[in-house]
């Protein structure tokens, strides 16, 4: 290392510069890092190249911030409880960080794959200061700051108008003000005629897109308890009714700034997580055209915030003065979700592949760029499900709850993020289409969605001790032992999430960035066929998919049609309160998580190929059973 220093602090400024290595981070103050594996850099004349420079850079800052200002009036009269109030949020966008996928950027002296060598010797390069590129990572937003509003007003009525009956009606009102940066540092492009617009430039709006306001931002709120007075005040029928609405975010990664002429392109990147952005030039400065080879982000003309619509209707019943058995049903619709577009999608034409729908006013600029990753609402879900609860409350010692649900959810897309970690129980379709033009064949379950599930808890005061069934007058030392102890558990499982199967390549020729295989006769082995070298299950059979034919798309649903492994997990736990006073106690608890260290499969290898020798395997699990053992004092 020759070299290593922060500059976060604005007082120090650019430390590259001040250490005498000029242009090496000219994208803003940051942590600069020069590493050789051979020591010091040749001296002039001796020739090699210097590459990797920086490789290990990681600069990070989140200061993103809400603003929150609100207030809420409530007024009690007679049988009504009225309230009312505002908000208003400002939201501020500061990320930043210079790498993403574990690449991070570096400087690159002397003749490399452009050929370029300003000073005609890689050592003397250096020492001028003149790299011949500089990758910076994926700059997010050190040079750009965004900020929106969000304006909301509501007003509710809890009105009881008999003792068995009472309603809550409600209504509020939430608008989302579009994302502006704060200098005007961003672009898009124009869906139809692919015309470049600069913020606030031009006649354009500072932020390029519109957001929906009026009628969609009304949200109105409706429920209601009744007690039959037939049923003597054991049942409890209740309802609800809302609208919500929400802005999703996407990250830093596909917003408006992140697009040239202001921020340095991203060359070379297939997908929204790119790797390095590299400037070619003295001093990492980009001649020439700074579009060519760049991925562009492009937000629809108008992004309309999510309207998420929510009902249930239920039942509640008294078994016994401590129990009580709930029935319902559940349900969600939701319109206008986040989506990323591959908007340089070609479309298929009697299997051949034409020109995509959109830019096409503007083939000079598309022709030069990568790619072009888009952002519009126009996702959706659906969710149903019947959901039942056996509840006890505390008697005897005993308080416990079962509950289970039958659920399916199904939605057109994945969204941007979907799940992460190696060991997850689920595997996430592409969040772009398969085919751009048809958004509604990737219309599959959720990939979250368990069609069964039972969760359930108890705790026991055993009744053995002072004060109890059994033992009430045994020695206090004894009792000390033996009495006041507490067992409880969790108990959760849950029917597996259906798999994503993608890896085919695109047989297209469109460009698909979703694409996936064709789904046969499915042959599921689960648990019941181990791997033959030992390394985990082969939970499905290759011999159900293939590749599709030249010209066509995947007929395999995005989520689906198999289903990955289920989980059931257990946990056991013991607790005694030694007490030397009244208020003065030490806790001891004893905690068995996984007691009884269930197996729980991971998802398995679901990138088909027709020469993968792991695909349909799991050799990933949940942890194993954990025992821990816990003493805290009260006082």
């Amino acid at each position: 290392t020759l070299f290593n220093g922060s500059a976060f602090d604005p007082s120090i400024g650019n430390l590259g510069t001040q250490l005498g290595i000029a242009n090496a981070n000219n994208a803003g103050p940051g942590l600069l890092y020069l590493g050789f594996d051979g020591g010091l850099p040749p001296q002039p004349g001796t020739g090699g190249t210097l590459t990797g420079i920086g490789s290990q850079v990681v600069q990070q800052d989140f200061s993103d911030t809400v603003i929150q200002f609100d207030d809420g009036v409530t007024y009690t009269h007679g049988n009504h409880v009225f309230k009312t109030g505002f908000q208003m949020w400002r939201y501020r966008v500061n990320t930043g960080y210079t790498g993403n996928t574990g690449q991070y950027g570096d400087i690159l002296f002397g003749p490399g794959s452009t050929g370029v060598d300003f000073a005609g010797d890689p050592a003397a390069d250096f020492f001028l200061g003149y790299p011949e590129a500089r990758g910076i990572g994926v700059s997010t937003s050190f040079v750009w700051h965004q900020f929106s509003w969000l304006f909301a007003g509501y007003g509710q009525d809890d009105w009881r108008i008999t003792p068995t009956l009472t309603l809550n009606l409600g209504l509020r009102y939430e608008a989302h003000t579009p994302w502006v940066e704060l200098n005007n540092r961003q672009s898009n492009l124009d869906l139809t005629t692919g015309a470049l617009e600069l913020a606030g430039r031009n006649g354009n709006s500072r932020a390029l897109y519109n957001s929906v306001y009026g009628l969609p931002a009304i949200q109105p709120r409706f429920g209601f308890a009744w007690s039959p007075a037939s049923m003597h005040g054991k049942t409890v029928v209740r309802g609800a009714y809302t609208i919500s609405s929400y802005l999703e975010g996407t990250g830093t990664n596909l917003r408006l700034p992140r697009n040239p002429p202001f921020t340095p392109p991203e060359v070379g990147a297939q997908y929204a997580k790119a790797t390095v952005k590299t400037e070619a030039g003295p001093g990492g400065a980009l001649p020439g055209n700074p579009f060519s080879g760049a991925i562009m982000y492009v937000w629809d003309k108008t992004v309309q915030p999510a309207l998420d619509q929510q009902w249930n209707l239920t039942i509640q019943q008294e078994v016994t003065p401590t129990t009580t058995f709930q029935l319902g049903y559940v349900g969600q619709k939701a319109d206008h979700l986040m989506v990323p577009m591959p908007y340089l999608q070609k479309q298929l034409v009697n299997g051949v592949a034409t020109t995509p729908l959109y830019f096409n006013n503007n083939p000079a600029l598309i022709d030069v760029l990568s790619n072009v990753s888009g952002t519009a609402s126009v996702g959706y879900m659906n969710y149903n499900s019947m959901q039942a609860v056996l509840q006890k409350r505390l008697s005897s010692g005993l308080d416990a709850q079962v509950a289970y649900t039958w659920s399916h959810c199904l939605t057109n897309n994945s969204g941007y993020y979907g799940t992460w970690g190696g060991a997850r129980q689920s595997s996430t379709a592409s969040p772009y289409y398969q085919n751009l033009y048809n958004p509604s064949a990737d219309y599959a379950s959720c990939y979250y969605n368990s069609n069964n599930i039972v969760s359930a808890y108890a705790t026991y005061e055993l009744p053995v001790g002072h004060g109890k069934r059994f033992g009430a007058n045994m020695n206090s030392v004894v009792n000390q032992v033996v009495g006041g102890w507490t067992a409880s558990t969790i108990v959760s499982t849950h029917s597996g999430f259906p798999l994503a199967i993608y890896g085919s390549g695109d047989f297209t020729g469109t460009g698909s960035r979703g694409p996936r295989p064709d789904c046969g006769v499915q042959v599921k082995f689960g648990r019941s066929q181990p791997a033959p070298d030992f390394g985990g299950y082969d939970w499905m059979s290759p011999s159900g998919f293939s590749d599709p034919a030249p010209g066509h798309f995947g007929n395999c649903p995005a989520q689906g049609p198999i289903n990955g492994p289920g989980y059931f997990n257990a946990d056991i736990g013991l607790m005694k309160n030694f007490h030397f006073t009244e208020a003065t106690f030490l806790q001891f608890r004893s905690d068995f998580l996984n007691a009884f260290n269930n197996v729980n499969l991971g998802v398995p290898d679901t990138n088909f190929s027709t020469t993968s020798s792991t695909f349909g395997r799991i050799n990933t699990s949940q942890p194993a059973r954990n025992v821990q053992f816990a003493l805290k004092l009260y006082f």
